[in-house]
């Protein structure tokens, strides 16, 4: 097996800091094992975006109180075609409610999280006709609405660059982390999928190059070090869940800390024991043992207090 070398992050992920993860649905896998691990991360909270546009615009919208969301009606249901689907409403008054909330919960995660970490999926883009503007999601409605697009790495490392300025200016001690998901997206087509991966390695190399960014390689975990379709699941283009545990693990060696790391070992071995099945749970020794993981789990919390994992 190819071996991808370690490239420790600096500014290190802790325990008791907010995160917030961005992007495609790599990024809920990323997120999901932040969260099981006891790190105060919040993840797509306007739903899984792949497009590096799309994710500007929402985080552009949330720091500048001019700028607005695009809100239509499907049927008995109104959506934005800025956010994923599962931002809705059975009204437009109730979505724009959602938006204001929407809206102050990502300015308060960009101004306090110590982390920001983006998943970019396709550079390929739906351009709504009626405005000319690029769209986060079609929303399942006719494709003669959208002239489909592949966006340029000029384009993306311009709008990133300006907004990263933005972004630093409202938090400078935040640390901007970029990765591209391996997952494939398919029914671009292969080689058009490989394109447009292309086009979101080179610009994210661009970006880092110039604004103090740093790269997580899952792409290349996935995609060059495992190499293999036993990672995936059956669809053959999402990485399955020993691959997560893969990059997951890489991602703990290259950004946690020593002392979070030596935390995140006494978590897993408090989980095995939390998982261990009785043979006999009505029976004196259950009970001994059920009393042993109160006290385990008391003593834990009671060490870390600033570990949030929901299991405790």
């Amino acid at each position: 097996m190819l071996t991808l070398p370690d490239n420790p992050c600096i500014e290190k992920i802790e325990h008791g800091k907010p995160l917030l993860l961005l992007g495609s649905c790599f990024s809920d896998e990323i997120g999901q094992c932040l969260q099981q691990n006891g790190f105060a991360a919040q993840v797509n909270p306007g739903g899984t975006l792949f497009h590096p546009l799309a994710i500007a615009k929402l985080l552009n919208w949330a720091l500048d109180d001019k700028q607005t969301l695009r809100t239509f009606p499907r049927a008995d249901v109104w959506l934005s075609w800025d956010l994923a689907g599962s931002v809705y409403a059975m009204s437009e008054a109730a979505l724009l409610e959602k938006l204001t909330q929407l809206k102050t919960q990502l300015r308060k995660l960009l101004l306090e999280s110590s982390h920001l970490l983006l998943t970019f999926g396709s550079a390929w883009a739906y351009r709504l006709n009626e405005d000319q503007s690029l769209v986060a999601n079609c929303h399942k409605q006719p494709s003669q609405l959208f002239s489909k697009e592949q966006t340029t790495v000029q384009t993306i490392v311009d709008t990133w660059k300006a907004l990263i300025d933005l972004i630093k200016q409202h938090n400078p001690t935040i640390s901007i982390v970029f990765t591209v998901s391996p997952v494939r997206h398919a029914k671009d087509g292969l080689h058009e999928n490989n394109l447009s991966k292309a086009k979101l390695l080179l610009a994210i190399e661009a970006l880092v190059e110039v604004t103090n960014c740093t790269y997580f390689p899952a792409y290349e975990l996935v995609l060059d070090q495992l190499r293999d379709y036993s990672f995936f699941k059956e669809d053959g283009v999402h990485p399955n869940e020993k691959a997560t545990a893969h990059v997951w693990d890489y991602f703990k060696r290259n950004f946690c800390s020593d002392q979070t790391q030596q935390v995140l070992k006494e978590w897993e071995a408090l989980q095995l024991a939390l998982q261990h099945k009785l043979l006999y749970p009505e029976s004196q020794e259950a009970q001994q043992h059920n009393a042993r993981l109160a006290q385990m789990k008391t003593a834990f919390k009671e060490k870390y207090p600033e570990f949030t994992a929901t299991q405790l």
